[in-house]
């Protein structure tokens, strides 16, 4: 017979198993359970993020999809009434709004405390010919022609940036990425000698260091014989065979982890769309996005331009522009035009023929850009 003690050690040995045996069940129950309740939990947070993100109004949505110029050096009735019931996501200021840095510190401090959401307060300061401030209200004004190297190229655009955003401007469109050495060329003075690439990462650098978001331009560029849009749609000969070549320079920059804009020009390139860049779905969304794999924002050149208003009404350019793919459209002047843009895109969404899902994701791309950069 099996004495007491083997009985009471057999005893011991299958309670000891047993419990091992229940403690791994209940250890593997509980990290499994613990592994989807946060996933769950990591799940809910990001879509409550996305949902929080997007939790404002289909008028708010469309505000944000346009940057508008206005005249004087205080807010006038017009940018007020665009900024607090409109909800337009941006300004641009021109030589005609700036006096003094007091006067712009003022200026743009008004222009925020006008709008729901942080504005993009932007400028075209690319230094030399196309500079909206001079010293003394900034120190240096050097134009992209004369600029070396890379580390003068950082350099310029770290002092230029931090500068502005002194004054509450938080959006330069500026450096040019484009090839030209026709010197009868309106870009002439405006662009790099040498080294494109090289230079304008530089600057793309310095720019987002210092805090002021870089705005790439002019995509895909305007060529050698191009005239100046402020007057006349600039043409190209270009056909699909050679967008390549054509757009090396812009396609190296955009690889910059600092390239989160880009300024879409009024260039038409007949052999390849119908219709400018800017209002091209060709060039914003097939070229731009989806071959080039552009993850910014994409900003139209002012669509007041005689490049534009010679051939297409506001209504037919604004929504044009915003179908082909852009996510912001600029308008420098003109209230009434201005707000015909508005409500076009506004009545769009309204009527289907623009689906808010579409908004959506631009908004969120500006929105992500302007957290990104802590406005």
């Amino acid at each position: 017979m099996v004495s007491r003690r083997s009985r009471i050690i057999t005893i011991i040995i299958l309670s000891i198993s047993f419990l091992s045996i229940v403690s791994y069940f209940l250890f593997t129950y509980n990290a499994k359970n613990k592994a989807n309740i946060d996933t769950l939990n990591q799940n809910s947070v990001v879509q409550d993020s996305k949902e929080d993100f997007l939790d404002i109004t289909l008028e708010e949505k469309v505000g944000q999809l346009f940057i508008f110029g206005f005249w004087g050096t205080e807010p006038d009735y017009y940018i007020t009434k665009m900024i607090s019931e409109r909800y337009i996501g941006g300004v641009i200021l021109l030589g005609y709004n700036l006096e003094s840095p007091k006067q712009i510190r003022k200026l743009t401090s008004d222009l925020q405390s006008l709008s729901k959401t942080p504005l993009f307060i932007s400028i075209d300061q690319e230094g030399g010919t196309v500079s909206r401030l001079k010293p003394p209200i900034v120190s240096d004004d050097t134009a992209q022609k004369d600029i070396k190297d890379e580390a003068e190229a950082y350099n310029v655009a770290y002092t230029r940036g931090t500068e502005l955003k002194v004054l509450g401007i938080n959006m330069n469109f500026s450096p040019v990425v484009e090839s030209i050495n026709n010197e009868n060329s309106f870009l002439y003075d405006r662009v790099f000698r040498d080294y494109i690439t090289l230079l304008a990462n530089g600057m793309v650098n310095g720019y987002a260091d210092a805090k002021v978001i870089p705005v790439i331009k002019h995509f895909p560029g305007h060529g050698n014989e191009s005239k100046d849009p402020h007057d006349v749609l600039s043409v190209v000969n270009l056909e699909r065979k050679d967008l390549e070549s054509y757009l090396k320079d812009f396609k190296v920059v955009f690889e910059n982890r600092n390239s989160h804009a880009v300024m879409i020009g009024h260039i038409l390139a007949p052999k390849i769309s119908s219709d400018p860049a800017s209002l091209s779905k060709i060039f914003v969304t097939d070229i731009l996005r989806n071959n080039l794999k552009f993850k910014g924002i994409s900003i139209t050149d002012d669509i007041q331009m005689k490049a534009l208003t010679k051939s297409y009404s506001i209504k037919e350019a604004t929504l044009k522009a915003i179908l082909a793919g852009n996510d912001i459209l600029m308008f420098t002047g003109v209230p009434k035009q201005q707000a015909e843009a508005y409500e076009a895109v506004l009545n769009g969404v309204r009527d289907g023929s623009i689906s808010e899902e579409f908004i959506d994701e631009k908004v969120r791309r500006i929105l992500e850009l302007k957290s990104l950069f802590e406005l």
